[in-house]
């Protein structure tokens, strides 16, 4: 059983972001709709990791927002040349339409991946800048040397941002995908097939020893918080079966961050057409 170190793993993306960064003038902004205490603590979680990369970042925090308001500020960083980068933090309000936003974005400056166009080159084997919660799995996965080709992949969760381009990139491999949702019945009948196991729904300990065979692998990119402490998806009894693991934190969650960078490098190179 191997506790696979997202943090270290994000260290080593940031110290090769950095040496990418240096002389370019990279500009990301985060949007932020205010009222979401976890949408600005994720935030300041990118800031962060901006500072150590020397990447410019800005919060910019709207108000009670309405979705007019959200979408002229996104055409205003468009044209704004400074600009390089532009990402919209979740969770927003259920007034806000995400899509409508994502479909704002510049092309160019979609550091998030998940631009209309961005997330269709996905089916076309086109990975360029790929949707970061995403691309963090597999970059775990791939510094774990972990084989895709064939292997029965299981993703608890259908999102946009998550399940959906996950399983994509996982096709890609030539991996054997299955995708389980909340509508999913007898939900371990499926985990218990998986050589590699992904979750992402935020319910705690949903997962546990009998949902899963011996020697998986489990990449748990689910939070919820309470109180003071942060859980994942998956109970011990389940990571005791496992040959490798992420936890929960310092798992999946640093490496989304160290992803969105290197998006953020990538979108500058595009935006300049030094690719």
């Amino acid at each position: 059983m191997k506790k696979i170190d997202g943090r270290r793993i994000a260290e080593k993306m940031e110290e090769e972001i950095k040496r990418g960064v240096e002389g370019k003038e990279i500009k990301i902004v985060t949007i932020v709709v205010e009222g979401s205490e976890e949408s600005l603590l994720f935030a300041k979680l990118k800031d962060r990791a901006c500072k150590r990369t020397g990447i410019e970042h800005e919060i910019i925090g709207i108000e009670h927002a309405k979705q007019e308001e959200i979408e002229k500020e996104i055409d205003y960083l468009n044209e704004n040349e400074e600009i390089t980068g532009i990402n919209i933090q979740l969770p927003l309000p259920s007034s806000i339409n995400h899509y409508e936003l994502v479909k704002k974005i510049s092309i160019e400056k979609d550091i998030e991946g998940i631009h209309p166009y961005n997330m269709g080159n996905l089916l076309f084997s086109y990975e360029e800048i790929v949707p970061c919660t995403p691309k963090a799995v597999l970059k775990i996965i791939e510094n774990e040397d972990i084989l895709l080709e064939g292997k029965n992949v299981v993703i608890v969760n259908h999102s946009t941002i998550i399940g959906k381009p996950l399983a994509i990139l996982m096709l890609n491999r030539n991996a054997t995908v299955s995708v389980c949702h909340i509508y999913t019945k007898n939900l371990s009948s499926y985990t218990r097939k998986a050589d590699i196991l992904i979750t992402a729904t935020g319910v705690k300990w949903l997962i546990k020893g009998d949902d899963v065979k011996n020697d998986c692998v489990i990449i748990d990119a689910g939070i919820k918080k309470e109180g003071e402490k942060v859980y994942g998806d998956v109970h011990e009894s389940a990571l005791k079966k496992a040959r490798a693991f992420t936890p929960v934190p310092g798992g999946v969650g640093p490496v989304t961050i160290s992803c969105m960078l290197e998006n953020s490098l990538i979108a500058y190179k595009k935006l300049h057409k030094r690719i």
